[in-house]
């Protein structure tokens, strides 16, 4: 369960709401490595809502993709495989930040669904995270490669990026 005092800023201090907005996706990190998922459902859902409201964050971008991850590791985890598949392909369907321009997209769920079968919503996924990923040196094009070869790739560095806590925020 979620610390509660870790929800929101001591009452004397005075978080700017950016500062808030970015705390939000630490809240639901920290929730999702504590395997709290029912938290975890909620905070994702206030966090694409919280989104609408700062569309012209710097991190705007960061928190659709976190949330919408986070969502369908959820419904993978259900067994309810389209749904799984939207979230992945909505998680890429964003504008970019200074975060998945530079490092990537997270590739966590693209993975656990190549390991259900699931190869097209994964291949497009990774299509749309080229308009995301500005320095991925060729790092998209070769994994695409190697699923049409019916591998799957070594998704490295990737597979934690902006879903482990202590690396964001």
């Amino acid at each position: 369960m979620i610390n509660q005092n870790l929800m929101a800023p001591p009452a004397q201090a005075v978080v700017p709401s950016g500062n808030r907005f970015v705390m939000r996706g630490v809240h639901l990190l920290r929730a999702y490595a504590q395997a709290d998922r029912q938290s975890v459902r909620r905070l994702a859902r206030e966090y694409l809502q919280a989104a609408e409201l700062h569309r012209n964050s710097p991190n705007y971008g960061n928190a659709v993709h976190q949330a919408n991850t986070v969502l369908g590791l959820l419904e993978l985890e259900n067994g309810n495989l389209p749904q799984a598949e939207e979230h992945l392909v909505a998680s890429a369907l964003i504008p970019s930040s200074p975060q998945l321009a530079g490092m990537g997209p997270n590739m966590m769920l693209a993975k656990r669904l190549l390991e259900h079968g699931r190869i097209s919503p994964v291949l497009d996924y990774l299509t749309y995270c080229g308009k995301l990923w500005k320095l991925s040196f060729g790092r998209l094009w070769k994994w695409k490669f190697e699923i049409r070869r019916g591998r799957t790739p070594n998704f490295g560095a990737n597979l934690t990026y902006l879903l482990d806590p202590k690396s964001f925020g």
